[in-house]
């Protein structure tokens, strides 16, 4: 049986106090503009400082300082006639990104009860586990969420106050209109191409906002199917009138969806894993590129080039089949997982693809099914005290005293 709700309030409350004892026990690394606390022992520190005259004090953290002359080398001007030559930059460090969408047609126009807002919820759990949780949160990478033209202010002030990065897009659609079904659905999810417009980022992992982590994921991006590769040339390969020619070189790199909770873990395509060459589009890498997006963009206006069903995945497995010129690679599947188990858990599973509300696929499994919902009411107990903490004048003179002791 799952958690009274009382036991929920309970149990972020308890998050709270937690979160406010951890923030004010290192309060230099949440709040950066506080100075750090000067580490005290008795274990000897040696500082070395240059003075005017060139002599080096030595202190000896007694108090005591005793000085060494140094000699000052004399510096000869180098003859005009060798060219001098600036030495090498550092190599520039990869822009990586984390990226998740939100939309706001799953709610209803004007719709501000936030609380309620379970895919809203969803996506601040996932932006609270990747930037502040310390057993999962990234180092370095940025975290953004795409954001929709219904998505509300409120929603977007929120998740900037959490932390995340906000990128607003328009939505994407067929220009000749040629789907049938959910026009919302195809519009919302069809927007997540937008990402290969984002060419400030070498390498971008999309995850669906019904995501957790029990792990770090700033390893995916080590994985070797998560690598930028050239193109294929293939005679064999006959694009359809109106497609734009194929980019030079991709990356997309996915999971296959799981059976069920009746899998082996890591999942293979003998014991669990469900269609063989076809990935799901909630959890993937690409590479942005200007030239991929416009040949997705022509693909999805050629009428029934693949079946809208599952719009965004389903284009994205008619282009990258692995019998043609882009083929889609293997993830590790201990990255991420659709119906988890508790030996999932148990085996190190990095993150689990499913909802915190309702999860109808894992019933039987209620271990799991309590942890997802929990993750709710922790998430919600760690921004009760940030807020308590940070975003009001008496927290902040709070740190300053602490930091003066």
């Amino acid at each position: 049986m799952s958690a009274h709700p009382s036991m929920r309030r309970i149990l972020a409350i308890g998050a709270a106090i937690t979160t406010i004892c951890l923030l004010l026990l290192s309060s230099t690394y949440y709040a950066p503009g506080i100075s750090k606390h000067t580490v005290r022992g008795g274990e000897e520190q040696a500082k070395l400082s240059k003075t005017k005259t060139g002599t080096i004090a030595k202190s000896h953290g007694n108090g005591r300082e005793h000085s060494i002359k140094t000699h000052k080398p004399r510096i000869r001007k180098k003859p005009s006639a060798i060219p001098i030559f600036d030495l090498p930059k550092e190599e520039e460090k990869e822009k990586l990104a984390y990226l998740t969408l939100l939309s706001g047609t799953v709610v209803k126009d004007g719709d501000e009860d936030l609380e309620n807002d379970n895919y809203f919820q969803a996506t601040r759990i996932l932006v609270w586990q990747l930037l502040h949780l310390p057993e999962t949160r990234t180092k370095g990478i940025d975290v953004i969420v795409m954001v929709t033209p219904s998505v509300s202010e409120s929603r977007r002030a929120r998740l900037r106050q959490d932390g995340a990065v906000i990128h607003p897009v328009e939505f994407l659609a067929s220009e000749t209109h040629w789907e049938h079904g959910d026009q919302d659905r195809w519009n919302d999810v069809m927007t997540k191409l937008r990402a290969w417009e984002m060419i400030e980022y070498s390498r971008i992992l999309i995850i669906d906002g019904d995501t957790m982590l029990l792990h770090p994921l700033d390893g995916v991006f080590e994985d070797p199917a998560a690598q930028i590769q050239a193109t294929k040339q293939m005679d064999s390969y006959k694009p359809l009138d109106g497609e734009a020619p194929l980019p030079p070189k991709y990356l997309l790199a996915g999971l296959s969806e799981v059976t069920g909770t009746d899998h082996d873990f890591p999942p293979t395509h003998t014991t669990g894993l469900k269609k063989k060459g076809y990935f799901n589009a909630g959890f993937f890498m690409l590479a942005p590129s200007i030239d991929a997006y416009n040949h997705y963009r022509s693909v999805l206006n050629i009428p029934k080039s693949f079946d809208p069903k599952y719009p965004e995945q389903n284009l994205l497995n008619k282009i990258h089949n692995w019998d043609g010129p882009m083929p889609w690679k293997e993830l590790s599947y201990t990255w991420n997982l659709h119906n988890p188990t508790e030996n999932d858990f148990e085996k190190g599973v990095v993150s689990v693809h499913e909802k915190w509300w309702v999860q109808p696929g894992i019933d039987g499994h209620q271990k799991v099914k309590d942890w997802l919902r929990d993750q709710r009411w922790q998430m919600k107990g760690y921004y009760m005290a940030y807020d308590m903490l940070f975003r009001n004048t008496a927290g902040l003179f709070l740190l300053e005293i602490i930091n003066q002791n």
